[in-house]
């Protein structure tokens, strides 16, 4: 599988449908994945995304307090698949992704939703791809404002 690093742009809320989304950006060039995400996972993401931290830990650093304390790491995560829905247009549709995890020499791919993977990549600097014909499919060049 060919993939394309990508880092985690930002998450932004979508002006007309008010719905989250996290961007992904390829690291070679201008093109973004926009993946929609639910308000939790927008605020499990900008919150390390920008540098904040919850009083409490939320899930996420739960999992890799977890992991840290099993001798488990986070390599990198991958968005692996785009199934399409009917009522949507091509290159939209629900996002698929794995996390893959290290625990003494072997490695674990673990099935995941990608609001999910992305989070817990936040937290400890994994590495993120998107397969090519995923990244083909559904990335998009964002628009640039025009000079008045």
């Amino acid at each position: 599988m060919g993939a394309i690093e990508c880092v985690i742009d930002s998450v932004r809320i979508h002006e007309m449908s008010k719905q989250h989304t996290v961007l992904l950006k390829d690291t070679s060039s201008e093109r973004v994945l926009p993946i929609w995400i639910g308000p939790e996972q927008a605020h499990a993401i900008s919150t390390r995304l920008y540098g904040q931290r919850s009083e409490r830990p939320l899930t996420h650093d739960f999992v890799i307090d977890a992991f840290g304390k099993l001798g488990v790491e986070v390599d990198r995560v991958v968005v692996t698949g785009l199934l399409p829905q009917p009522t949507l247009p091509e290159g939209q549709g629900t996002f698929l992704a794995q996390v893959s995890l290290h625990l003494g020499g072997q490695e674990v791919e673990v099935d995941c939703r990608p609001s999910d993977a992305i989070a817990l990549a936040v937290r400890c600097g994994a590495h993120v791809f998107v397969d090519e014909n995923v990244f083909a499919t559904a990335s998009t060049v964002p628009d640039r404002p025009q000079a008045s």
